[in-house]
């Protein structure tokens, strides 16, 4: 393994500004990049106050553009969201207020994007198997069961427009 001389915290704050004025970052990932650099934790903590007083970091309007996001750019639904800002150590309000502002249509429309799709990728789709396999992978995108099961059930879903 290759050892690093650590990044001071001038250029660290210098890098940060930067990086965060490129993408929308949490203070967890702020602060992790921060230990990679060896910028000790006391240190770490002062730079990343000095990031949110400027606005560099903001969680709150990280958490909406993840959400955001994701919808719509990635076709994930409210409980895989959930799980990954829940990793990032973001705050359980601001993840539930954040989930709350997800347009209804826009996420419909997302999980009837993943639903054709992998009906698509099936040779047919009025079976059990075929339709329980793509409640399994609609499910695994994060998207609610009853939501799932309420859109399986409507007929025009299943016309083939290839």
């Amino acid at each position: 393994m290759i050892s690093r001389k650590p990044v001071t915290p001038a250029n660290a704050l210098v890098r940060l500004q930067e990086l965060c004025a490129r993408s929308e970052q949490c203070s967890h990932e702020v602060l992790t990049k921060l230990r990679t650099w060896g910028v000790e934790d006391r240190v770490a903590r002062k730079i990343l106050a000095l990031l949110k007083r400027d606005r560099f970091v903001d969680d709150s309007r990280y958490v909406s553009a993840f959400v955001r996001d994701k919808v719509v750019f990635n076709r994930w639904g409210r409980a895989k969201i959930r799980l990954a800002l829940i990793q990032k150590h973001l705050d359980s309000d601001l993840i539930s207020n954040a989930l709350g502002e997800i347009d209804a249509d826009e996420y419909r429309t997302a999980l009837v994007e993943v639903l054709a799709a992998k009906a698509r990728s099936l040779p047919e789709t009025e079976s059990y198997e075929s339709r329980n396999k793509i409640l399994r992978h609609a499910a695994s995108r994060g998207f609610e069961p009853a939501l799932i099961i309420q859109l399986l059930r409507q007929p025009d879903l299943w016309k083939r427009s290839d």
